[in-house]
């Protein structure tokens, strides 16, 4: 080590030998201490106060492998060791482990505490938990001891995803009721639920039990006080145009390919199926399907002619607000096998293959000019990848390639400087695989069900039975759950109907009741957002 970057740092009476220009590059704590104005820059040995040295250590570990051991147990330490001193890296790897263990008994918890620590991307996860999980979270102890601004955080938010609106009225005198002492806010938490969405048989029941005049309970008396002084959103309810709370539903295109393929959406609020208008195309196979805004969008594809087979160019567009299709610009290349994204007004198409073989090509098309544009093509040519999308981010995930061998990158898009790069190596590639990003994490399932952290670059094992050695056709992100469908067997040539629900923050992996309308290609799902309009 060179003796002029070498300086001596006590901890706890440990003396631990460092390189002041690496821990400064890592830290503006240390950048300031060794080359700032202060009278430790001269110094040969330093004592930090307030730091203890088992965390120290493996700080200083983390500097110089990109690694460190976490648990439930060492964490917090290290986090707010990592804090204090600036470590930054060191810092979002911990942070990365939380958000890993974030569920909803300690969703609040983790809230507050990433305040406490500067710490938004936690905070952003823990609340996307929250207001995913409402049904489930009123009943949890954190609920109660919540302070009034956090709660009507969570109240006032359009991504607030519950069954029906009754749940938040009942979250609000659920909250009020546990200390009288909030009864002088039910007024404000009130205003904060949507009269328009309550349901009719909830309002009876509310109207009936605030008419009784004897025995009054404290939350017969809030609804009489409702009745006779309803905040002023109630009062203008029919006044203005309201909105419902953003919801996503689910899309599943099949069906036998000698037939027109079908459209169906699943509702989570009511776990029931609805039939759309179907694809009117037949001998169509091995196509791709996306979302863009309202839009389900089927690019490409095997068609069967008179004859023989062969790569399409086909845009075929569903309407989800009129219920129809329509064709819309075919593509400047046919191709099969490929992967379909949608960014804003962009959809994007990458790799495949054509009747002549495996591509690495890229074209998006702007929605709003119906006009194809060229893009950067895959750094390695690729079919049958999955796929997924994070804001501005698009990621294609493992594959087939040229050489007919199975490629273990994920290759990850900027859309904005329209650059590829591969971001990491699966562990157990595979092609035909399924993926999906939920709350800032992929998830690949086939074989094994991986995660993977986009912010700490760390992959991890899901130890669920139900996915263990098991294969699906898709799986979708929808409402803070992972929906899986149908599974797929050794030797089994068509898919298993099945229908799998995966909760990360609820522990939970169960076969749902509503089965699968129509056997589903591969990857032949979509989640689209929603809301309501009354009147």
């Amino acid at each position: 080590m060179d003796q002029v970057n070498e300086i001596i740092l006590e901890v706890e009476q440990t003396l631990f030998h460092v390189e002041k220009s690496l821990l400064a590059a890592e830290s503006s704590y240390f950048q300031v201490m060794f080359y700032g104005g202060f009278k430790e820059r001269t110094l040969h040995q330093i004592h930090l106060y307030g730091v203890k040295k088992e965390c120290f250590q493996t700080l200083m570990d983390f500097v110089n492998s990109g690694t460190m051991n976490l648990n439930q147990g060492n964490v917090t330490d290290l986090l707010e060791t990592a804090d204090f001193l600036d470590l930054r890296q060191a810092k979002q790897f911990c942070i990365g482990f939380l958000v890993h263990e974030i569920r909803v008994s300690n969703c609040l918890g983790m809230m507050s505490y990433s305040q406490q620590y500067g710490c938004m991307d936690l905070y952003e996860s823990a609340f996307y938990v929250a207001v995913t999980h409402l049904p489930e979270l009123i009943y949890d102890n954190e609920f109660d001891e919540l302070d009034k601004e956090t709660l009507e955080v969570l109240l006032q938010s359009n991504e607030l995803h519950v069954p029906s609106e009754d749940i938040v009225f009942n979250a609000v005198m659920k909250w009020v009721m546990v200390d009288s002492t909030r009864e002088k806010n039910f007024e404000d938490l009130v205003a904060l639920v949507r009269p328009a969405f309550l349901s009719l048989s909830y309002l009876d029941v509310l109207v009936k039990r605030s008419q009784r005049s004897k025995g009054l309970d404290t939350y017969t008396r809030l609804l009489q006080t409702l009745n006779t002084q309803p905040p002023k959103t109630w009062r203008t309810m029919g006044e203005v145009m309201s909105t419902s709370r953003a919801y996503e539903t689910l899309y599943v295109l099949g069906g036998k390919h000698e037939n027109e393929q079908e459209l169906h959406m699943y509702l989570p609020k009511t776990s029931t199926w609805r039939t759309c208008s179907p694809l009117q195309r037949k001998n169509l196979t091995q196509y791709a399907v996306t979302s863009v805004g309202n839009l389900v969008i089927v690019t490409g594809g095997y068609f069967r002619g008179d004859f023989v087979w062969y790569s399409i160019d086909w845009v075929l567009i569903y309407d989800s607000s009129n219920n129809c299709w329509t064709d819309g610009p075919p593509m400047k290349m046919s191709r099969h096998y490929h992967c379909a994204l949608g960014v804003g007004l962009h959809l994007y198409v990458m790799g495949g293959s054509t009747d002549e073989g495996i591509i690495a090509d890229v074209e998006s098309l702007d929605l709003a000019e119906m006009t194809w544009e060229s893009r950067s093509p895959l750094i390695r040519p690729v079919e049958r990848a999955a796929a997924a999308s994070v804001d501005t981010k698009l990621y294609v995930i493992c594959g087939r390639d040229e050489n007919g061998e199975v490629y273990s990158g994920v290759q990850r898009l900027n859309t904005e400087t329209d650059v590829w790069d591969v971001i990491t190596y699966s562990p157990m590639p595979r092609y035909d695989l399924c993926a999906t990003v939920l709350n800032g994490i992929l998830y690949t399932i086939g074989g094994k069900a991986l995660c993977f952290d986009l912010c700490t670059g760390k992959w991890s094992e899901i130890e669920e039975e139900c996915l263990n050695r098991k294969f699906f056709m898709g799986c979708c992100s929808v409402n803070g759950r992972i929906y899986l469908m149908g599974q797929r067997r050794a030797g089994v040539t068509h898919d298993i109907p099945s229908f799998v629900l995966y909760d990360p923050y609820l522990d939970i992996c169960q076969v749902v009741d509503a089965k699968l309308p129509c056997p589903l290609p591969i990857r032949g799902c979509v989640t689209m957002r929603h809301y309501d309009v009354w009147p």
